[in-house]
């Protein structure tokens, strides 16, 4: 089996933070499963919440860029809303090996694994914690919700950089479930 994705997405922008897929893309697991992003996908990676990307990176940049092309589709926030939690953290899973295979290392991709998770958390928290479009300036103020997410976040972050026994994303999940409630 070979872990690999299809090539470099072909989007078009389509609004302010928007894109849609102008052809098919995919990624193909561990377990040769392919994740597909069909054409005429529509993506936003607003998976990880606005208030962390000066924290780990904005959408489409860096070695996750075409991870999180595939997890936008697979987890259907634009695309297919009901996505269950068990597929939300499987799509998750997925996320974390795309962006090892993309070249992110070990530390940064569970970072970024925690970040897809609070993310899921968010959504599930409604419409207090839902971030808007920025400004037409594009400055944003912290509100007290994403002052409460950062700090969620960063200490999950310091948990696991503290523990020795959380190697894995199973143990990682379970640290993840246990912290936010889930």
């Amino acid at each position: 089996m070979v872990v690999k994705f299809s090539g470099e997405p072909l989007t078009r922008w389509n609004g302010t933070r928007n894109m849609t897929l102008e052809e098919d893309f995919y990624f193909i697991d561990k377990d040769n499963k392919k994740w597909n992003a069909p054409k005429g996908s529509c993506i936003n990676g607003a998976t990880i919440p606005r208030v962390l990307w000066a924290s780990v990176g904005s959408p489409y940049t860096g070695c996750y860029r075409r991870a999180s092309v595939i997890h936008d589709v697979a987890v259907g926030e634009l695309c297919n809303p009901k996505v269950t939690n068990k597929q939300r953290k499987l799509a998750d899973k997925m996320f974390h090996e795309a962006c090892l295979h993309d070249g992110c290392n070990e530390e940064f991709a569970f970072i970024l694994y925690i970040g897809v998770r609070i993310g899921a958390w968010t959504i599930q928290l409604g419409k207090l914690f839902q971030v808007g479009e920025p400004s037409e300036i594009g400055l944003r103020k912290m509100s007290p919700e994403d002052t409460f997410i950062s700090m969620k976040f960063w200490h999950l972050v310091d948990i696991v950089k503290s523990s020795d026994n959380l190697t894995n994303l199973d143990d990682l999940d379970n640290v993840i479930d246990k912290f936010l409630g889930i």
